[in-house]
């Protein structure tokens, strides 16, 4: 894509532009546009410094700050968060991992559209919940995040940053391990020798003003504690005129798109709202203490002036400062919300000025550390400059296409619309689109002209993909081997996703100054989940997407049917007919029917589902294997899927996996039962159940109000369903008297929602313990128990390869008549002592109900085999003797 920067400072401003990439491209929100747009924008043009906050995940982030800082002062504001919250929890989907991923990911976007910050992130993978920061350091490789956090620090080059706390008992170490980072890197990136390719490749060393941790106070018995040595606090309830509610109000609109983590929807009231902080370092120190985060920092221009000094001998510099201040001034006086356009002249004449200066820049008469400083604010400048003009005028430019999906070679309509709603006229100098070599476009019409009030320029345009054009796959790929996501394209190390592929662009001359403007195409189309209108950019995907189901295929060795099918899923985004075929890759000695089959396509979004019969040897050992389909079409092979990650508060992603799945041969029995199961959240433990070959039904809300429950040996709640089915709620006493009645219930963890009612047979209280580490050894307490030895034995020696973590959310103070059949321990300081809870067993009336919160939603779908082989032991609990003793 063609980018217009100064020849000598090209790396910087690649960083620059694409940090600009770092906001959301969606449709702009109430407060950036019109009047109030333009009031906030031009608080922008006064001031020069930059603030950063670093956390650990999304939603540790304090957007009411975040908009103070952006949206009340005007300040850059970034904030970089060190994982993408992969290995957390979904509470509106199935995504989990990778997917999570990208979808917190996209909800940080969704959630910076409102609070106004840039996103940055580093390469670490949550790896699950921590009690320990050696641990988290150990997996991501400290050093290897630590040079990440310093380059960002140095691309951003804020003046102060606020970090989590550096310390602190308990768990979710993660928090004090970015905030030791933040405390490493405020030094470290002022230091050559740290680091030094970074310097080599373009950057240069920044040493910001001062670092701030957060003071949360966590504990009940803590908040009498007088605050630490200057602690300051910032009022982020202050009301702000402009946006018409307070910083916090906004923030918390913002925050509301966490949705996977189910923060709260609820707006928030009036009122003061503090959030406090803690000095960690700083280079210059406020004399006489602080009362703000940004005490001391130069504000306005003066940040500018601060250069000057190693400036050397240009002239010019200081007196072109001093009028930009006269003409943003001047701007701010002009301002009036029934005419926006008053200020036109100021803001034309200051971004003249500004691109004055940045003449002088690059003449290279100005020392090169002063040239690269000023270069980096001015360069924002002018493009806030350029903003704040086009809000002026009222000028739209909507770039909307006929798809949002297309293939290599095809072909799509865009409608580029320029418009001045202003009654100053704006000369339109062209209109074209920005796309990648290889891509072709076709104008057609007039791509110029003048507009008067609320006159429009349409120009529609014809684009042909490259043939060779990439999919829209995220620039990085997760490393299994560590905890870190290798990146596939460098260039884009930082930012949250890629830039988009296509982008219009319009040149225009208000009055005698030519700028430009630049926004993603999008298609616009109504939102399938709340209605609405949605906009999506347009994405590029291969012809053939497959999907493989299921992705993990269980074969027991003693099973008397051993045959497996498989899925495949084939989605065809082509636009012409198409036909090709389908097969199987197999293990060495499996057979497979069909061997292959054929496909055939007409029309783009055609699907089709065909299934393959796998069979095993006669001679099989337990393993793993793997089975891959491959589609051939037009002469080429197609061996990935797509997954659409879409809610309604998003911008549409995409994953792709290879279209394989995992063949474990395992030495596990299963007794025949029928299972009753209850879809809990982001579930899929279902299918395991299927897998083993238990017969399995899906209790929906009518079997539970007045299905024959009797006709079931088990009956499972999958994870959090307390919370996410309202109808189980209704009809738990129904349960209940199943259970009574002599049969078995398991219940997968639940959270804060067991705690509404008593749900079990007994009293019982959530909680929050759990054993992060997924290789602590579990103790079984009644190894005589039918669970340890029908139809498998179980040992203490049964519980490898485990991911993640052991389990979370176990069973709290609970009644005496709750049993518990397993304990774990962490080795962690902070994680003491054995845990029980994760597997807790009451006997009511002739039955048994039994609450996991063992992390089976995690291990079975990734197919860990001893994680199987206790789930088959917990189907077959009801036909299991009494006691093996």
């Amino acid at each position: 894509m063609k980018r217009l920067c100064y020849p000598y400072l090209m790396s910087l401003m690649i960083l620059f532009l694409l940090s600009a990439n770092a906001l959301a491209q969606m449709e702009p929100i109430p407060e950036d546009r019109g009047a109030t747009g333009l009031a906030l924008a031009l608080r922008k043009l006064g001031a020069s410094a930059t603030f950063m906050q670093i956390t650990a995940h999304p939603d540790d982030e304090d957007n009411g700050l975040l908009v103070m800082m952006n949206r009340g002062r005007g300040l850059r504001t970034a904030l970089l968060t060190v994982t993408r919250g992969d290995g957390g929890q979904n509470q509106i989907g199935t995504e989990l991992e990778e997917a999570l991923g990208v979808l917190r990911s996209a909800e940080l976007m969704a959630i910076h559209r409102i609070d106004g910050a840039e996103q940055y992130f580093t390469r670490a993978y949550e790896f699950g919940y921590s009690f320990s920061v050696e641990e988290t350091f150990e997996k991501w490789g400290r050093e290897e995040i630590l040079a990440d956090v310093v380059r960002i620090i140095r691309t951003v080059r804020p003046d102060v940053i606020v970090s989590l706390p550096l310390g602190g008992e308990g768990g979710g170490q993660h928090h004090q391990a970015s905030g030791q980072l933040a405390k490493e890197a405020f030094r470290a990136a002022a230091d050559p020798d740290r680091f030094p390719e970074q310097i080599q490749a373009g950057l240069r060393p920044w040493q910001p003003l001062k670092l701030y941790s957060r003071h949360w106070i966590l504990r009940r018995e803590d908040r009498d504690k007088p605050d630490p040595p200057g602690t300051v606090p910032m009022n982020t309830g202050h009301y702000d005129p402009i946006l018409g509610l307070s910083y916090y109000q906004l923030g918390l609109q913002a925050r509301a798109n966490h949705l996977c983590q189910r923060i709260s929807q609820l707006r928030g009231l009036p009122g003061e709202h503090f959030s406090k902080w803690v000095p960690q370092d700083a280079v210059a120190p406020v004399v006489g203490g602080e009362t703000d985060l940004l005490d001391g920092v130069p504000m306005g221009l003066d940040r500018l002036k601060a250069f000057l000094s190693n400036a050397g001998p240009a002239k010019g510099l200081l007196g072109g400062l001093l009028e930009l201040e006269e003409q943003v001034e001047a701007a701010n006086q002009a301002y009036d919300a029934k005419a926006p356009w008053k200020t036109l002249e100021p803001l034309r004449e200051g971004l003249e000025t500004v691109r004055r200066l940045r003449g002088i820049l690059a003449s290279g008469n100005v020392s090169e550390p002063a040239a690269y400083e000023l270069e980096h604010r001015l360069s924002y400048q002018e493009k806030s400059f350029t903003e704040a003009i086009a809000l002026a005028h009222g000028l739209a430019l909507d770039a909307i296409a006929n798809r949002r999906e297309v293939v290599p070679g095809g072909e799509l309509e865009v409608q580029v619309q320029v418009t001045n709603r202003s009654p100053v006229p704006v000369d339109v100098t062209s209109v074209a689109l920005e796309v990648p070599d290889g891509w072709e476009q076709e104008p057609e019409g007039e791509t110029s002209g003048r507009l008067g009030k609320n006159e429009k320029l349409e120009v529609p345009v014809k684009v042909t993909v490259g043939t060779d054009a990439a999919p829209d796959r995220p620039y990085w790929v997760r490393n299994r081997a560590v905890d870190r996501y290798d990146i596939v394209e460098p260039k884009h190390l930082g930012l949250p996703f890629a830039p988009a592929a296509i982008a219009a662009r319009v040149t225009f001359r208000s009055g005698s100054v030519d700028l430009s403007i630049e926004e993603p195409v999008q298609q616009r189309y109504p939102g399938t989940w709340v209605g609405t209108e949605k906009q999506d950019r347009v994405a590029v995907l291969p012809k053939i997407s497959l999907a493989l189901s299921p992705k993990v295929i269980v074969v027991p060795i003693g099973s008397s049917n051993r045959k497996r099918t498989a899925s495949v899923a084939v989605l065809y985004k082509g636009t012409k007919e198409a036909t090709g075929n389908l097969r199987l890759q197999v293990p060495n000695g499996w057979s497979v029917s069909p061997a292959s089959a054929p496909i055939r396509f007409q029309r783009e979004d055609e699907a089709a589902t065909l299934k393959f019969e796998l069979e095993p040897p006669e001679s099989l050992t337990p393993g793993t294997y793997e089975v891959e389909a491959v589609a051939t079409l037009d002469g080429s092979d197609y061996r990935e899927g797509f997954r659409r990650i879409a809610y309604h508060h998003i911008q549409t992603r995409y994953l792709f996996r290879p279209a394989r799945a995992v063949i474990q041969v395992l030495d596990v029995r299963v007794a025949p039962v029928r299972v009753g199961y209850i879809m809990g959240v982001g579930d899929e433990v279902a299918e395991a159940v299927r897998q083993l070959g238990a017969d399995l039904v899906m209790l929906e809300e009518n079997d539970l109000a007045e299905g024959d429950l009797s006709q079931f040996d088990v009956i499972i709640t999958g994870i959090r369903a307390y919370f996410n089915r309202t109808d189980l709620r209704a009809y738990n006493e129904r349960l209940l008297d199943y259970v009574e009645s002599g049969v078995t219930m398991v219940v997968l963890y639940n959270r804060q929602e067991w705690d509404d009612a008593q749900w079990g047979p007994y009293p019982s209280k959530y909680s929050r313990s759990r054993i992060s580490v997924e290789e602590a050894p579990v103790n079984i307490l009644e190894p005589a128990h039918p669970l340890f030895n029908f139809p498998n034995r179980i040992t203490e020696a049964d519980w490898k390869g485990w991911i993640q973590e052991r389990g979370t959310y176990f069973l709290g103070e609970r009644d005496e008549r709750y049993r518990d059949l397993l304990t774990s321990e962490d080795p962690w300081e902070y994680n003491a002592g054995a845990k029980r809870g994760m597997l807790v067993e009451a006997q009511y009336g002739s039955g048994r109900w039994i609450y996991v919160g063992l992390t089976l939603f995690r291990q079975l779908p990734a197919g860990v085999p001893d994680a199987y082989k206790f789930f088959a032991n917990l189907l077959s609990l009801p036909k299991a003797p009494e006691s093996t003793e």
